[in-house]
This record gives C-alpha cells, sequence and structure tokens, in this order.
C-alpha cells in the first residue's frame, strides 16, 4: 500500500553554499530561500500527495515548531503500546534540512494515522471468506486537523478504535511489556482436580482464578469458593461446569502461560480495527472462536448465549452486514456442494426414500417434481433444487435471521440441540445456529412494533412465514481469540482457523 512508504527527504540547502571546484576568490552565494520557499521546493519531490496539498493550502507555512515536533515524536516512540513498531515512524533531524525535517515528520505522521485508523494487514490476506473492509482515513482532513491541533496526540489517539474491547486489549499490551513475561503459574497435568482434592497444584489453581481463601483454611485444599471459581470460568469459557478441573479445563487454563502474550494481544487489535468504527447502537456481534453470539444496546449486553459455527473445513465467514428479515419455518434449499459431496450417493441409490424419509422436495423450473423422474448425476444437482421442507427435522430449525450476502450464510434455529452441551462447536457448514433463537429474537427485535421473540414462536407450524424489521440491525460475524472479561482477566479461545497465527505471521510476530 502506498501509505507504508515514507518518502526520503531530499537534503536540501537553505543558506548560501560554495559552487564546487570554485577558488576561495571565486565564490558564489546562492539565494537564501525562506522557510516557505524551501518547504515549497521540498513539496515537489516524494511526497504524498495529500501532504502536497496540505502544504500548498496552508502557502507552505511550517506545521512543526519545536514544542510541537517534540509532542509528535514523543507519541510515535510509544507506538509499541498501540501494537506498532516505533521504529516505523522515527524521525532523525540529522542532517535534514528544516524543510526536509518538516515534511518528515508530517509524512511518519500519516503513516501511523493509516495504521491506527485501517491496520497494517488486509483481512483477505488472511482469508478469503474475511470479506471485511476496514475504515479509511481521509488523509486531508486529517492532515489539517493535526496540522491546526494543539493536542497532536490526542488526534492521533482518535484515530484508534474507541470500543471498549479494543481499549481493554490496549491496557492488556501496556501490562505486558511493562511485565515483560508473564508472571501466572501454571496448574500443570496431572489427575483430575475437584471439591475435596489437596495439594499444591489446588495453590497455583487459586493464584490463577483469584479465588482467596479466608483466614485460618488450608489454602491447598479445593473448598467450596474455589469450586465457584472453576464453574464461572468454565462457563465463560464454554466448558461445561461441572466443577471438575480435568485436562480440557486445564489446557484452557496453561494455554500461553509462560510466554508473552503480547503477539496474541497485537493481533486481536489489528482485527478490531478491520471493524466499523461505529457498530450500531443496537447491533449483533458473534466471536468464532468464542461460539458465543451477543446482542448489544445502548453499549450494554441485552443478551448473550451459545453458537455453533462453521468446520474447520467450512469456516464461517468473517464480514459485517444487517439483519433485515426473519423467516418462520423456513426451507432449507441445500447448496449445490453439500448435495454434491453428502448427498448424491445416497439420492442415487433410492431417490425416493430417500426425500421421504428426510423431508426433501425437488424443485425444478419452479415446480415441485418427483425425484424418481430425474437421472441423478451431478449435472442434474446443477439444473434442479433440492430444498428440506419446513417442520420439526429441518436442519434450519424453526426460524432464521437473515441478512443477504454474497457467502449465503446467515443465523438460524437447530434441531440437533445436544451440540450446544459441547465446549467446541465447530459444526456447521459455514452458517451460525444459535442455542436459544427465541430468547435471541426478543433482545433483537426490542423496539419492532409488531415482531418479539413470542410471535415467531407462536407462528411456528404455521406455514413459512418471511417477517421484514422496521429498522435493519447491524451484525458483525468476527474472530477474537483474547478478550478482556469484567474482572479485568484475559480471556482465552482457541484459534478454531487458524486466523490468529496468520495474522502474527503477516504482522512479523
Amino acid at each position: 500500500q502506498a501509505f507504508a512508504e515514507v518518502p526520503l527527504p531530499r537534503l536540501a540547502p537553505e543558506r548560501g553554499t560554495i559552487l564546487a571546484g570554485l577558488s576561495a576568490q571565486r565564490m558564489v552565494d546562492l539565494p537564501v530561500l525562506t522557510p516557505r520557499e524551501a518547504i515549497r521546493r521540498e513539496a515537489t519531490v516524494d511526497v504524498s500527495l495529500a501532504v502536497a496539498q496540505l502544504y500548498e493550502g496552508r502557502g507552505f507555512e511550517p506545521i512543526w515548531t519545536e514544542r510541537r515536533a517534540k509532542a509528535l515524536r514523543s507519541r510515535l516512540a510509544d507506538a509499541d503500546l498501540d501494537g506498532f513498531d516505533p521504529a516505523d515512524y522515527a524521525v532523525q533531524r540529522g542532517d535534514l534540512s528544516d524543510a526536509a525535517f518538516d515534511l518528515a515528520l508530517t509524512e511518519a505522521a500519516l503513516r501511523y494515522a493509516h495504521h491506527a485508523m485501517s491496520g497494517r494487514v488486509v483481512p483477505r490476506s488472511i482469508s478469503p471468506i474475511m470479506t471485511i473492509d476496514p475504515p479509511q482515513l481521509d488523509e486531508l482532513r486529517f492532515l489539517r486537523r493535526l496540522a491546526r491541533s494543539r493536542d497532536v496526540a490526542a488526534v492521533l489517539d482518535e484515530l484508534h478504535p474507541q470500543h471498549p474491547q479494543f481499549q481493554a486489549l490496549r491496557g492488556k499490551l501496556a501490562q505486558a511489556l511493562d511485565r515483560g513475561e508473564d508472571q501466572r503459574v501454571p496448574v500443570g497435568a496431572g489427575k483430575s482436580l475437584r471439591r475435596g482434592s489437596k495439594g499444591p497444584r489446588i495453590a497455583a489453581l487459586r493464584s490463577r482464578l483469584n479465588a482467596t481463601v479466608r483466614r485460618g483454611t488450608d489454602p491447598t485444599r479445593f473448598d467450596e469458593r474455589l469450586d465457584r471459581a472453576v464453574r464461572a470460568f468454565q462457563t465463560e469459557h464454554g466448558l461445561r461446569a461441572d466443577g471438575i478441573v480435568g485436562p480440557r479445563t486445564i489446557s484452557v487454563l496453561d494455554n500461553g502461560v509462560g510466554e508473552d502474550p503480547s503477539a496474541e494481544i497485537i493481533s486481536n487489535m489489528e482485527r478490531w480495527r478491520w471493524l466499523p468504527r461505529e457498530l450500531g447502537d443496537r447491533h449483533v456481534v458473534v466471536n468464532v472462536p468464542a461460539y458465543r453470539v451477543r446482542v448489544a444496546k445502548h453499549g450494554g449486553t441485552a443478551y448473550e448465549g451459545r453458537v455453533i459455527v462453521g468446520k474447520p473445513g467450512n469456516p464461517t465467514p468473517i464480514f459485517s452486514d444487517e439483519i433485515e428479515h426473519i423467516v418462520v419455518n423456513p426451507y432449507w434449499n441445500v447448496p449445490f456442494s453439500i448435495a454434491s459431496k453428502e448427498m448424491l450417493g445416497g439420492i442415487q441409490k433410492n431417490p425416493a426414500g430417500y426425500f421421504s424419509r428426510r423431508g426433501y422436495e425437488v424443485v425444478h423450473r419452479g415446480r415441485v417434481v418427483s425425484p424418481s423422474s430425474i437421472s441423478w448425476n451431478r449435472g442434474t444437482l446443477r439444473n434442479v433444487r433440492i430444498r428440506q421442507r419446513p417442520g420439526r427435522g429441518n436442519a434450519l430449525g424453526a426460524v432464521k435471521f437473515m441478512f443477504p450476502n454474497k457467502h449465503a450464510v446467515y443465523l438460524h434455529d437447530t434441531p440437533t440441540k445436544h451440540l450446544f452441551k459441547r465446549a467446541r462447536r465447530a459444526y456447521s457448514h459455514g452458517c451460525v445456529r444459535v442455542d436459544q433463537p427465541f430468547e435471541f429474537a426478543d433482545a433483537l427485535l426490542e423496539g419492532e412494533a409488531d415482531l418479539s421473540g413470542g410471535k415467531l414462536k407462536g407462528l411456528v407450524g404455521r406455514g413459512n412465514r418471511h417477517l421484514k424489521l422496521d429498522a435493519h440491525i447491524p451484525v458483525h460475524l468476527t474472530y477474537f481469540t483474547r478478550e478482556v472479561a469484567a474482572d479485568g482477566s484475559l480471556v482465552q479461545f482457541a484459534d478454531v482457523y487458524g486466523y490468529d497465527r496468520r495474522t502474527r505471521r503477516a504482522l512479523g510476530l
């Protein structure tokens, strides 16, 4: 990207010089350039278009007084706290002329601004189904504001996402850089721990969960207070909340312990920069690695629940859109990929029986036809549509929440409720299955005049219905492996698709 390259300023003499080869008697003094004239000349050589326009609009007046230059360089020197390398924005005075130094500072500020606003990695380079478009910097508007502001640092800080999670991760990064290493003690492998257990690993477990003991009690004994803390941790991380600290709970507890957590924090901060700066006063967020959906309203949480997401071979896409309508008693139109890979063999053996047992039907040229009337092969699948009729066994359950998109994914109910009990819930072909669709709908539809979860539930079994929303609701399918919990702890989720690893590699971490 063009903004990633800071032009090297040309060394421009601003005072009289001696022409090479002339004797002292034949010295010729060049005209002395005013600051504006020097900047005008520098602005014609290897500078960004927006920078050239900025200085031209100012009559080539210098921007950086000594005080303002010091403030800018000081803020850029702290770029590591933003997850950046300060060396990328360093400008050394050295032998630069005053004019060249002024423009170099402006170019450095512009490059930092692009990184703060949009991140340093193109989302589609991580995965082609990361079709999210990061916010883009209005270069000239930013530069004009920077040039007239008395608080340079504040102008730069406002470019970063102001979302509470981003700012919380930023705070965790500062702690990690200040500490220099992870001081947490691992619980370690061994026998499963539960209420009544004793031993040194219990003390480590207490420390990890901030589960204090009452005065005079044994810190190496697994008591009721520690049991509550373990269950809360398991619930928060999508584990079975049974209070037993077995291999899976220990794996989550000890994940990354003893390692520098800053790389993972930085990669998650990068992905926050890709999201819209305004998520919507009321919006939906699905965090794929956490297997959770959240309905946010007025800065708070109106609903949070479990979801099933795409398996690694059929990952859920990452993008933002708007929920426009809801379908009750939906048909499931089977995608070609599923029909050809998973269904064709069974259909060929017994078309009528296969369709009858599963509640499927064939649509050809807008009409439902008998599956036995068709010669089934891969070519046939492209000329017909297989759909599953509404009903108890329908793969989409009783309701689906639609935000039309090129990936053909959406949120929906499911008849396979038992899968929600599992800690890792990547089983779908890309769509997001919601555990409690009608409770989700109640939070989602608050404010809609004629719609609610209760009304949707009352329509179940009464025919296919399409219900438009009065106001579209933003929905964000996201990928965050690190979150900061309400108690300030850093929560970790498995990198189910490997996107976190790819982001770190792209950032050079």
